[in-house]
């Protein structure tokens, strides 16, 4: 099972910022999960929320506010005084920083997606081993965000979030993608209690099984023999530390 570092390593840097997710490589996590959203004038950016309150104490609607203006405040100083400075990424930023062999989860927020899907093209055209080699996934809760991606880029991994099990439907194919549910796996809230028949339905055809978020070390071997390939979580160091500890 590969940890994924929820927002990078946020239980102890400022999440969504270029310090956390390059704490998460430097500790030796397998991959980096982040949420993007559009800008006014369309740059995809990694932040969480619509707005910039939260993480920078000063509401801005992402989408109603340029580049530029976001990159006007300071996102780290609410963590800790040594995160003083931090600017909200561009996405190409942090997919710059990941490593071979790694990956990353970018989660599509409320936003178009066949504007997007527009804004992405440069960022694959450029560096083709993020599809190529499977590195990046792209996922959502909303099917309607995720459909255009699968028309401009057909080789991406596309998973769906679920939150509920009624978005599932309740014939699964027997190969996924497929017309039912044209996605390569699904990411699930640890919250869900998913019954061992459509579990082993999903996994037979082939379904990416992505958790998340688990901050409980002790759990990942439930997880682990449930069939799930990847495991988010906020503290991947404590995942990483309890491995090695075993090895």
């Amino acid at each position: 099972m590969r940890i994924i570092a929820h927002r990078g390593a946020s239980g102890s840097a400022p999440e969504n910022t270029l310090a956390a997710i390059n704490r998460a490589w430097e500790i030796g996590a397998d991959g980096v999960e982040v949420d993007v959203h559009l800008t006014k004038d369309h740059v995809p950016v990694v932040i969480h929320d619509s707005d910039t309150k939260r993480v920078a104490g000063r509401k801005l609607i992402i989408k109603q506010t340029t580049y530029a203006e976001l990159c006007e405040l300071d996102v780290g100083s609410w963590k800790g005084p040594e995160f003083a400075g931090e600017r909200i990424p561009r996405l190409d930023e942090v997919l710059a920083s990941m490593p071979a062999r790694k990956n990353f989860f970018v989660e599509i927020k409320d936003v178009s997606g066949n504007d997007l899907a527009r804004a992405l093209e440069p960022i694959f055209r450029d560096n083709p081993q993020f599809v190529t080699e499977r590195q990046v996934f792209l996922m959502s809760f909303y099917p309607d965000a995720l459909w255009p991606m699968a028309a401009r880029f057909p080789d991406l991994t596309l998973l769906l979030l679920v939150d509920k099990l009624n978005r599932i439907p309740r014939q699964l194919p027997d190969k996924l993608p497929h017309d039912s549910l044209p996605v390569h796996g699904l990411g699930f809230s640890h919250k869900l209690k998913l019954d061992d028949e459509r579990r082993e339905k999903l996994l037979s055809a082939g379904a990416i099984m992505n958790v998340w978020t688990v901050n409980e070390p002790s759990e990942r071997e439930k997880w682990e023999a449930a069939g799930f390939d990847f495991l988010t979580t906020d503290v991947p160091e404590l995942f990483i530390r309890q491995h090695s500890a075993k090895g």
